[in-house]
């Protein structure tokens, strides 16, 4: 009877702990593109931001971009061909990619400061 008692509560706690770990997955692949409202973050220093989302169009020649967050309106930014790539170069960012991008707003544009290459499926899809 014991032996048997113990059997049952091993699968138990064996059975808690997978359901544990598979709901934090869940969560942390929920919010992994998801940084506040429209995955554009509150102004950070004054007027830099941080757009995270996938790429909708890009010009290697303008130096602007657009990015469409997974919640919220798309946001057009300028770069330069010294803007830091996180996960690449500039060349290597395509249509649909996932990423994040540090930019401030100056009078009339959003100016990026670093832009990373995030792994595929990271903002949903």
């Amino acid at each position: 009877m014991f032996t048997r008692l113990q059997q049952w509560t091993n699968q138990f706690r064996f059975i808690n702990g997978a359901a544990l770990v598979f709901l934090c997955s869940i969560f942390l692949l929920s919010t992994a593109c998801n940084s506040g409202k429209g995955a554009v973050s509150p102004k950070i220093d004054g007027t830099t931001q941080v757009v995270k989302g996938k790429l909708q169009k890009i010009s290697l020649l303008e130096g602007n971009m657009t990015i469409a967050p997974p919640n919220g309106q798309a946001v057009t930014l300028k770069f330069t061909p010294q803007t830091p790539v996180k996960g690449g170069v500039l060349k290597d960012i395509h249509k649909n990619d996932p990423v994040q991008v540090i930019y401030n707003y100056t009078g009339e544009q959003n100016n990026a400061h670093s832009i990373e290459i995030l792994p595929q499926g990271s903002c949903g899809g």
